[in-house]
């Protein structure tokens, strides 16, 4: 027996060899992904984790006095930010998801709250061009509020059940993996960085026509000028060749008439 322990672990030391040897780096890396995959939050508690943390937002804007304007609006603004996130992880990966459903109810509800969703920036773009000071801000921030809080109690009573049941934990784990990591991308801001490049580069392209457009009014004036400096100078000489004809044929009519009161003298004298 001692003999057949000994045995089983040299066994077990030469498979460990072999295996390092041969790719056992493989069994590792299974054993990695597979333990990622246990710790990935699901899509469904990645989502409810972010209405709560808008819902405590919501709480601070009603219990902030009204005269704190100032901490009112940052509330609201930051809620604003977290909720155009949230709006892309359910748009771009959760939803596509649901739309498989085989509950139609659940399909249809999709739709629905894509549709919320936008309520919800309109309103979002409203309020970030108003100061706390505005009549309207009051008025916009409860509408968002209460619009908000009905769309998430409706995802978590009717929505999220069903992708639970019908979707499984694995396939909703690789669907929060996926929105973990969009998250991330939406939070380092580099989509706005390539926007603001963008507009620079559109105005930049826009201002080289008008530097054109302008250039070429120029030369148009410019020539529009020479030519009514060539069409005076023209008339000018023109102008001139019929003040000299009118005068010649005003000294030859004088010097005709002339000839003639000569002649008429002349003749009396005789």
């Amino acid at each position: 027996m001692a003999r057949n322990a000994s045995n089983k672990k040299e066994g077990g030391v030469f498979s460990r060899m072999i295996s390092v040897v041969g790719g056992g780096n493989e069994e590792s890396e299974q054993s990695e992904r597979g333990t990622v995959a246990e710790g990935a939050e699901s899509a469904t508690t990645l989502l409810r984790t972010e209405h709560d943390e808008v819902r405590q937002l919501f709480h601070e804007f009603e219990n902030a006095s009204e005269g704190a304007r100032s901490s009112r609006k940052r509330i609201i603004d930051e809620a604003s930010r977290k909720l155009e996130v949230h709006a892309e992880l359910e748009e771009k990966i959760f939803y596509p998801a649901c739309r498989q459903l085989e509950d139609e109810e659940a399909r249809k509800m999709v739709g629905e709250s894509v549709e919320e969703h936008a309520i919800v920036k309109r309103l979002i773009q409203e309020l970030s061009g108003l100061e706390a000071s505005d009549e309207r801000f009051e008025a916009k921030a409860t509408v968002l509020k209460e619009n908000v809080e009905h769309h998430a109690d409706e995802e978590e009573r009717d929505l999220f059940p069903v992708a639970e049941r019908e979707l499984g934990d694995e396939r909703l784990e690789e669907l929060g993996v996926q929105m973990a990591e969009l998250k991330r991308r939406l939070m380092s801001g580099a989509p706005a960085r390539g926007g603001r490049a963008g507009s620079s580069r559109s105005r930049g392209s826009s201002a080289g026509p008008r530097q054109a457009g302008g250039s070429s009014k120029g030369r148009s004036a410019q020539s529009s000028r020479g030519s009514s400096q060539r069409r005076s100078s023209a008339g000018g000489r023109s102008a001139s060749a019929s003040r000299s004809r009118s005068t010649s044929s005003s000294s030859r009519s004088r010097s005709s008439s002339g000839g003639g009161r000569s002649r008429t003298s002349t003749s009396k004298k005789k």
